[in-house]
């Protein structure tokens, strides 16, 4: 005789199927989770040193040239360039200076960076523009600074991180080591390479402003992104890496 079935027994039957559909979806949405969370970017190593020939002093990057603003971000990757003019910094023995030409792409092999550049000024309250829009995962030139092999700084800069707290362009930048190689292309075909010497975290309380954008003797580059915790309250990361290398040639 087969036995039946009543309405309790399929209650109890579909309430357990329930739960466990209730508990994979659960687990699933938990390994989503751990898959998307992204933690701190990398700060800089122990090994990044400055040359003792390498002293900052109270100055400012050259006057800004017409500005192609994208927009504004929160979490801005650095500070306010300064606007006073002094000594220039002494920077590592560089080939000769080249004319002026705005650069338009990027590559930094050794974190398997290449990127496009566009540049960008400064915002109402003084400080940079960041990469906005379509362009958010780019990095941008701050046409404030000296174009690549120029005498200066040339300043670029990306974000950390994107939409959803995903890696954006600049995510891998505290990688870099002194020795390291950044290329940039010019808009007249030119490719200058840049070597880095030296990697620091500054807290945006107290941020390098005239060492980072203060004058050189010869041409050098400045990469600059966010770093250092996440602060939820004030909805950014609390530090800057700033990258500081010297240009070695050009072709």
């Amino acid at each position: 005789m087969t036995r039946g079935t009543d309405g309790r027994g399929l209650g109890a039957n579909a309430t357990m199927a329930l739960a466990v559909v209730a508990v994979i979806v659960g687990v699933a949405a938990v390994v989503v989770a751990l898959l998307a969370q992204q933690g701190d970017p990398p700060a800089p190593g122990a090994s990044s040193t400055t040359p003792s020939s390498t002293t900052p002093s109270s100055a400012a990057p050259s006057s800004a040239r017409s500005s192609a603003s994208t927009g504004t971000s929160t979490d801005h990757p650095s500070q306010t360039p300064p606007s006073s003019t002094s000594t220039a910094q002494s920077s590592p023995s560089s080939p000769p200076s080249l004319p002026a030409s705005e650069p338009a792409r990027l590559r930094v092999p050794q974190i398997d960076v290449a990127s496009d550049l566009h540049p960008l000024g400064l915002a109402d309250d003084g400080t940079l523009e960041v990469p906005s829009g379509e362009r958010v995962d780019q990095a941008a030139w701050y046409d404030g600074s000296p174009t690549p092999g120029e005498v200066g700084p040339t300043v670029i800069e990306g974000h950390v991180t994107s939409s959803g707290g995903s890696p954006s362009v600049f995510f891998s930048l505290g990688e870099l080591r002194s020795g390291d190689e950044v290329e940039v292309d010019r808009e007249d075909g030119r490719t200058v390479t840049f070597e880095v010497y030296r990697v620091e975290q500054f807290a945006k309380t107290d941020f390098d402003t005239v060492g980072v954008y203060g004058p050189t003797d010869g041409p050098e580059l400045r990469l600059i992104t966010c770093g250092g915790e996440f602060d939820e309250a004030a909805g950014h990361h609390v530090d800057n890496t700033v990258v500081f290398a010297s240009m070695v040639r050009s072709d």
